[in-house]
């Protein structure tokens, strides 16, 4: 039983005195093999410790929470009208929907796909490029090019899906309200056209062959690129760039989405689409406002606001999370001894909390606050219109 924290120890040692030998005998087994396993120390962690450490160790568990558990109803708390609402929350459930339930599920059936094409084994896939171990050269060169075939593959799907959220979002507004003007659906202009249901299915159809094609399109050059590599020349040429594309772009053991997804993919495709979909000058710079902040501050803020966070907390329960310019993670902490870990998981959660909430609410709400505002102004200026 020496796995066990020494508390947990005196325990068993006082509850083994009461129980029969067979018994014993029985609950050792268990609670030896239990402990040796990481799931026994997350056992005893608190609710919001779990939850926060999933936020952590996931990066699409903590955007997941980001943008519908925190976004999505300081979004909803800002909306100027129940059509830019039904707008919100739209988008924001397709979104979270396509990010953080389809690429995943995505990533790991094109995963079995190419593990089987290229007779390789999906922990192979499944772990970073450079942590692969004990391969030849040519089960090297194959599971570069399965690792390829899966992260194409998934977003030749994904990221027409992801473009066609806010064009989306305008047809179902029109088709319900009848309004095709961003100061209509925000409720500064009172303007409702005659609903053309024809002329919005005749759309609808439109886009959705348009996606269908980009999808094909990508999953033919996908399969164009693998049949090409089996010339060596080829892919000897391409091999440096196959490389690079896989290193930076590869998924998380899990399948989850990682921040770079999102930097290189996600994030230009969605903000063409916002553009592309604009329905006035009004929504063109609310978008331009929005992105312009909202886009440093997902890959930046938590790192700007951290560091005063994790110091005051530190000070507080007399703890080092932050530490030579760094802060320790959940699985650092839990390895600590019992005596300082619970002070530890108290500033830990209290730091990493307050970190995510401060982004969320300047991600959302602030931004959120000052379009309407600005708008409202521009607007009443424009058309000199007494506040």
């Amino acid at each position: 039983c020496r796995n066990l924290p020494p508390t947990h120890r005196r325990r068993l040692v006082a509850h083994l005195f009461k129980m029969p030998l067979k018994k014993i005998h029985s609950r050792l087994r268990f609670i030896v093999n239990f402990s040796s396993d990481k799931d026994y120390y997350m056992s005893n962690l608190s609710l919001p410790s779990k939850l926060l450490k999933g936020m952590e160790t996931s990066s699409s568990i903590g955007m997941f929470a980001r943008d519908t558990g925190g976004c999505l109803i300081f979004k909803l708390a800002v909306s100027r009208s129940s059509d830019e609402a039904k707008e919100i929350g739209f988008a924001e459930t397709a979104e979270s929907a396509l990010f953080y339930f389809t690429a995943p599920a995505l990533s790991k059936i094109f995963s079995n796909i190419y593990a089987n094409k290229y007779n390789i084994s999906k922990e192979n896939i499944s772990q970073p490029l450079n942590t692969v171990k004990n391969v030849t050269g040519e089960q090297i060169k194959n599971i570069k090019l399965a690792k390829f075939g899966q992260i194409a593959s998934t977003f030749s799907i994904i990221l027409p899906f992801v473009f066609a959220i806010a064009p989306l979002r305008n047809l179902l507004t029109y088709e319900q309200s009848g309004k095709d003007e961003f100061v209509s659906v925000v409720g500064l202009k009172e303007n409702k056209k005659e609903n053309n249901k024809k002329e919005s299915e005749k759309k609808a159809a439109s886009l959705i062959k348009k996606l269908t094609a980009a999808g094909l399109a990508g999953i033919g050059i996908t399969a164009g690129i693998l049949s090409g590599a089996k010339n060596k020349k080829f892919y000897n040429k391409i091999q440096p760039a196959l490389t690079k594309f896989v290193k930076k772009l590869d998924f998380s053991k899990n399948g989850d989405l990682k921040l770079a997804h999102y930097g290189a993919l996600i994030y230009p495709v969605s903000i063409a689409s916002y553009f592309y979909a604009s329905r006035d000058k009004y929504e063109r710079q609310e978008n331009a406002r929005r992105f312009s902040v909202t886009v440093p501050l997902l890959f930046f803020g938590e790192r700007i606001t951290e560091k005063p966070i994790y110091k005051h907390f530190d000070r507080v329960f007399n703890t080092k999370v932050l530490e030579n310019g760094r802060t320790k993670t959940y699985e650092e902490i839990l390895k600590l001894p019992d005596k300082i870990q619970k002070q530890y998981l108290k500033s830990k959660n209290l730091s990493y909390g307050l970190t995510f909430l401060t982004n969320t609410m300047a991600i959302a709400a602030a931004i959120g606050i000052l379009n309407r505002i600005a708008t409202k102004k521009q607007y009443q200026r424009e058309n000199k219109i007494q506040a």
